[in-house]
């Protein structure tokens, strides 16, 4: 889907607050993203379905890892916890980077 910009937001647009949001879904969205944004998406993705994977940010945790560790422990327990993964999982990042693996 091409991205639209449109400078003028519809009329009817100033009778959406936050209090009046007519899913949990929205509800939710607005409190992550705020009012405008999720009004945004109600006036031009009308009919559209979106869905997040649980793991559509692992390539950036992956890249966090690599940049970050320095071989200390501390370090490791820093990452572990700014990218909530375990130890476990922190170790085969770095394990596949070594090897040269790539894996998706």
């Amino acid at each position: 889907m091409a991205c639209k910009s449109k400078d003028k937001e519809p009329v009817w647009a100033k009778y959406i607050t936050e209090d009046n949001l007519p899913t949990e879904d929205l509800q939710f969205l607005c409190s992550i993203i705020g009012l405008e944004a999720t009004k945004k998406l109600m006036i031009h993705a009308v009919g559209e379905k979106f869905s997040i994977s649980k793991y559509c940010n692992q390539e950036y945790k992956k890249q966090y890892i690599l940049d970050n560790y320095d071989g200390t422990k501390k370090t490791l327990n820093e990452i572990v916890v700014n990218c909530d993964i375990t130890i476990r999982y922190a170790y085969q990042v770095i394990k596949d980077f070594v090897e040269g693996k790539k894996k998706k």
